[in-house]
């Protein structure tokens, strides 16, 4: 049964990096000119929450290096460790704790992929709104 549901975990964990990779990729091929994304806010003025938030630029950057990490695994073990800065806590975790810790990750990681396929395509739209393309 335990098998069962990690199974079910690790499809869900991969059909959300794919959707993200999927997203990334949509708006690689629509985004033909990046440049002109630079000193667009990522948010429209209403919905933009404090001054500091990311250009469409910067966000378009972002996703694809984020989508070159997921998709290659490009990130190693000691990257990740030194990027976290907790993975000594780790050591002193006994088996149901790291279970737990297990889960609340891949679900974080679920809850952060699903959130930049969003901004992946808002991106998209936005850029297709700016040069005049109707979906």
């Amino acid at each position: 049964m335990q098998s069962l549901i990690i199974q079910q975990q690790t499809n869900f964990l991969v059909a959300t990096m794919s959707k993200y990779s999927s997203a990334v990729k949509n708006m690689e091929q629509t985004v033909m000119l990046p440049s002109l994304l630079q000193d667009i806010p990522l948010e429209v003025q209403d919905e933009a929450k404090d001054a500091n938030s990311q250009s469409l630029y910067e966000c378009f950057t972002l996703l694809k290096s984020i989508k070159n990490t997921v998709e290659s695994g490009g990130l190693s073990f000691e990257d990740l460790k030194r990027k976290t800065n907790s993975a000594h806590e780790l050591e002193n975790e006994d088996a149901a704790s790291l279970e737990q810790l297990f889960y609340v990750h891949v679900k974080g990681l679920c809850t952060v992929l699903n959130t930049l396929t969003k901004k992946a395509n808002t991106l998209t739209s936005r850029y297709e709104d700016m040069i005049g393309v109707s979906s």
